[in-house]
């Protein structure tokens, strides 16, 4: 599709394209795709590591560090 085909439908279903962006912001696809980037991390990390407890520390503190950051700016956000 051409450029100008996608502005000419952006502006006449302007409705349309803020719901699937309005979809596309929910935060549980942003937590998904930290938990896929934290188990790709994991991977990535598994040859380096020696331990194994290290393997799944990690990529969860990793998940878990993110994840409250989130939802500490979703607070602040919904606050201002």
């Amino acid at each position: 599709m051409e450029t100008n085909n996608k502005n000419a439908l952006l502006n006449e279903n302007r409705e349309l394209a803020e719901e699937v962006l309005d979809i596309y912001s929910l935060k549980i696809f942003i937590i998904l795709d930290l938990l896929l980037f934290s188990i790709f991390l994991g991977i990535l990390l598994h040859p380096l590591l020696s331990s194994l407890w290290l393997n799944f520390l990690l990529p969860l503190l990793f998940f878990t560090t993110f994840t409250g950051l989130l939802q500490i700016l979703d607070l602040l956000h919904k606050k201002s």
